[in-house]
């Protein structure tokens, strides 16, 4: 399936114009997508009801690695790992390895153009308007990059996949949480620049 950057734009305009929120089901009010960042640790993410095909099959790649046997650290601090050994790399931070294992084999478009830095999605979102400040609209298998200090396209802190809300709460599987692959919720600590769509 290729990437519809034009309807991805039309929909994402669509969410943070309100037109797609009188669609959905009564939510919390979202924060302002023009902001930079959110430091806040309870971030109220409602959940549209905006779903993608790219954006399931994300999701679907994530949880199978979330449940496989190589998801842990090999030993356990290490940072040698599966994800960064794919791409022929050594022991070293690998959540953007993580996610670029996960966007190849959901078939996301330009999967091969992510790096090994956290930032890579966020300069991905950029190039193809995919881009989106803060946590305002999104949606499952959206890619979310943290970032403490800085420009997130320069040098971000981690990188993980949005899945969903899990029991009402905002989940997240990341790779390189904890030496593993982890479900863990969407803030944690580290505040979030902004995620990028599939």
């Amino acid at each position: 399936m290729r990437f519809n950057g034009n309807r991805h734009r039309a929909m994402m305009a669509m969410a943070a114009t309100g037109v797609l929120t009188a669609l959905a089901p009564a939510a919390p009010a979202l924060a302002d997508t023009e902001a930079q960042s959110t430091s806040a640790t309870n971030v109220v993410v409602a959940d549209m009801g905006i779903r993608t095909a790219v954006g399931d099959k994300v999701v679907d790649a994530a949880y199978q690695e979330l449940n496989s046997d190589h998801r842990w650290e090999t030993p356990m601090g290490s940072n040698c790992n599966f994800y960064s050994s794919r791409w022929n790399k050594g022991c070293q931070a690998w959540c953007a390895d993580f996610v670029k294992y996960v966007w190849k084999n959901a078939g996301v478009y330009a999967w091969e153009n992510l790096d090994s830095e956290a930032g890579t999605t966020a300069r991905w979102g950029k190039f193809f308007g995919a881009w989106h400040w803060g946590t305002a609209g999104i949606y499952p298998g959206a890619a979310v990059t943290y970032n403490s200090s800085g420009d997130p396209m320069v040098d971000s802190d981690h990188v993980g996949i949005f899945v969903g809300w899990v029991n009402g709460a905002p989940k997240v599987v990341s790779g390189n949480f904890n030496d593993q692959v982890y479900k863990h919720n969407l803030s944690y600590g580290t505040p979030i620049a902004g995620w990028t769509g599939v």
